[in-house]
């Protein structure tokens, strides 16, 4: 398990040479052991999560497409624009909107106040960025901008073909329009659940499935690369048996409130402004405690397969096909001559 206090992380600004870009991160991804840029194919994370602050009359960055990464954002406190396409769309706290890749856009504060946003991002192995304002690109790896100058397939490669014509770069726009996924937290039901016995239960918004993600699902089927999920649990309530996954990563933030966190070395306190990270093979369990309600962001990848385990009643499980079980010994030969 690793964990911080999230408001102890210092800011990082960030500024263009004449100030029109403007802002200030915490990126708390990085604070608890992530990889700028780098997944879990390097050594990273599944996903970054950051603060970022913006100052009134600035804008974070270039309006811009990324070919492969996803970004999601979660207005905190503070009032702006998203600019994406045709549309200017103002947002306030509690707005949720999520970004996949061709889609341009820009966050903008207008405004007389900072505008503080949440910020989730995948990290695809390979991506390029477009910039329609200045017609710039970018490619990550290696890093770096640059300006397109047409190219034949074959030109450089074989000095005998004479290149021919060239059709322009063209981004692919998502299918569905932004409308469908931008929505407002409080618009969202909270949905209880609850074991047959009520030893476990609580409360959830599930954000991502409300902004179009199919639940438990991968990029390219349906789904999100990741799962954000805002959740609640009334003072005592564990919202899940002690349990670990073999690929999934948990992140958790706390908002309100208090909670106890289990994992195979023992307890451990947190409060409100603790972030908390399980990789996978972590067994853990949350139960909150004091006498407030505890109010928490979960965000979770997607892996495309995942199996869990419960130590406390040695049962393992599967997400797909979805199913629990306990393990009998058997040969490997066994059922097979």
């Amino acid at each position: 398990m690793l964990s911080l206090c999230w408001p102890s992380l210092p800011w990082l600004e960030q500024r263009s040479p004449s100030g029109r870009f403007h802002s200030f991160s915490r990126n708390l991804s990085l604070a608890l052991g992530g990889i700028q840029n780098v997944g879990t194919w390097g050594g990273g994370h599944p996903f970054d999560v950051q603060e970022r602050r913006v100052p009134p009359g600035a804008t974070v960055c270039p309006y811009h497409t990324h070919l492969a990464q996803w970004e999601l954002f979660l207005v905190r406190s503070g009032e702006g624009i998203v600019r994406v396409g045709s549309e200017r769309v103002p947002v306030r706290p509690g707005d949720v909107w999520i970004h996949p890749p061709g889609e341009a856009h820009q966050l903008i504060n207008p405004g007389t106040h900072d505008l503080h946003v949440l910020i989730v991002a995948d990290h695809p192995q390979l991506d390029a960025f477009h910039y329609p304002d200045s017609n710039k690109w970018g490619l990550r790896p290696p890093g770096g901008f640059f300006h397109v100058t047409s190219a034949d397939y074959f030109d450089g490669e074989d000095p005998r073909d004479t290149p021919g014509a060239v059709s322009p770069l063209i981004v692919p726009a998502p299918a569905s329009p932004f409308s469908s996924r931008f929505r407002s937290v409080d618009s969202i039901a909270w949905e209880a659940w609850s074991s047959p016995k009520g030893k476990f239960r609580g409360t959830s918004k599930e954000l991502s499935i409300a902004l179009g993600a199919l639940r438990n699902t991968p990029t390219g089927l349906g789904g999100h690369p990741f799962d954000l999920e805002w959740g609640k649990l009334a003072p005592g309530e564990c919202g899940c048996p002690f349990h670990s996954h073999s690929s999934q990563w948990e992140f958790y933030v706390l908002l309100e409130g208090s909670a106890r966190v289990r994992t195979i070395e023992g307890t451990t306190e947190f409060k409100a402004g603790d972030i908390v990270l399980h990789p996978p093979f972590e067994a853990h369990q949350v139960t909150a405690t004091g006498e407030a309600d505890l109010v928490y962001l979960l965000v979770a990848d997607n892996p495309t397969v995942d199996v869990w385990h419960y130590p406390d009643s040695n049962k393992w499980g599967f997400r797909s096909p979805r199913k629990f079980f306990r393990a009998t010994d058997a040969d490997y030969w066994d059922g097979e001559e």
